[in-house]
This record gives structure tokens, C-alpha cells and sequence, in this order.
């Protein structure tokens, strides 16, 4: 297989969040100027880009993808940004496991029925890394459930665009 099939086979793979998407997660948000960003299966980088030109204070991009951790590198130059970006070259569960840092806004897009929600939920259901009044926003099919409480965390809102669902979970109010 020469090197351009591999590419080709990359393009067809990576998912890149649809404009309209990426929109309604920051409306969803309303603010990330100051907060600190995890764009988890960061692919191409679309999302996180976005926040940190939306005045994020840092984001880190997690991405198993060499050839993908090199794009977004690049973007980030291009756009003048690198230096409030972390890019991390593992496996979401991975960084998950060994992250000591609690964060304001996590974003994860994993493949669609890879199976993926279930090994980050089982890390969520056992370790907390969202600050108080933090936020993850799962993108997902619509054919995928998810779990309705993890941990101290509940599902606060579910919004959908075609096939894909944007799921909210905010912290559980005692």
C-alpha cells in the first residue's frame, strides 16, 4: 500500500464535527474565554481550534494519530495559537487514566458505536475531573444510549443535529 492510500484511507475515517455542530456546541456553552478545554478523538482539531480562537485559556487536544496530532500542530501554528495548546499523541482512555487535573469544559467525539463511551464512562464513574461548575459535552450517534448519572454527574440537556447528538452532563446538584 503506497503512503497516499494510507492518507486516503485517513480522510475517510476522521469524522470532522460538521460547521453547524461545532456552532451549537459553543452556543451550548455560551463562554470559554478563560476556561480550560479538552477536545478528547481531537481528529483534525476543529473543535478545539474554535475555542481557543473563542478566547479558551488552554486546550488540550488528546489524539491517537500521529498523522492527525501533525495537522493540528500545523493549524495551530497557522493561526498563531500554539502556545495556549497542549497536544497529547495517546488514547483517550489513556490520558484519562493518567491525568491528575480537574477541567472546565471537556468536548469528546469518539467514534460512532466503537464502543469507546463505555471505557470513558467506566474511567467518569470513578474519577472526577471536572471542576465544579464544569461541563462535558459527548457527540454521539443516535442510536448510542448513554448512561443517564456517572459519578457525581447527571445528563442536563441532549440536542440533536441529523444523526448526531450532543449530550450535556453537568454536576449533580445535592
Amino acid at each position: 500500500m503506497k503512503s497516499s492510500d494510507v492518507r486516503d484511507i485517513k480522510k475517510q475515517t476522521v469524522r470532522p464535527t460538521p460547521a453547524l455542530v461545532r456552532k451549537a456546541i459553543f452556543d451550548i456553552l455560551q463562554k470559554v474565554e478563560g476556561k480550560t478545554f479538552v477536545d478528547l478523538y481531537a481528529g483534525k482539531g476543529f473543535v478545539g481550534l474554535e475555542a481557543l480562537k473563542r478566547g479558551a485559556k488552554e486546550v488540550i487536544f488528546v489524539e491517537r494519530d500521529p498523522v492527525l496530532c501533525i495537522f493540528i500542530k500545523k493549524s495551530l501554528h497557522k493561526n498563531k495559537i500554539f502556545e495556549r495548546a497542549r497536544i497529547y499523541n495517546l488514547d483517550t482512555v489513556k490520558f484519562l487514566h493518567e491525568t491528575s487535573i480537574q477541567y472546565d469544559v471537556i468536548f469528546a467525539d469518539p467514534p460512532y458505536e466503537s464502543g469507546e463511551l463505555d471505557r470513558i464512562f467506566k474511567i467518569l464513574d470513578k474519577k472526577n475531573i471536572l471542576k465544579e461548575d464544569g461541563v462535558i459535552i459527548f457527540q454521539h450517534h443516535k442510536k448510542e444510549s448513554l448512561k443517564e448519572n456517572l459519578k457525581d454527574l447527571k445528563i442536563h440537556k441532549c440536542y440533536r443535529y441529523g444523526d448526531a447528538l450532543l449530550t450535556v452532563y453537568r454536576r449533580r446538584k445535592e
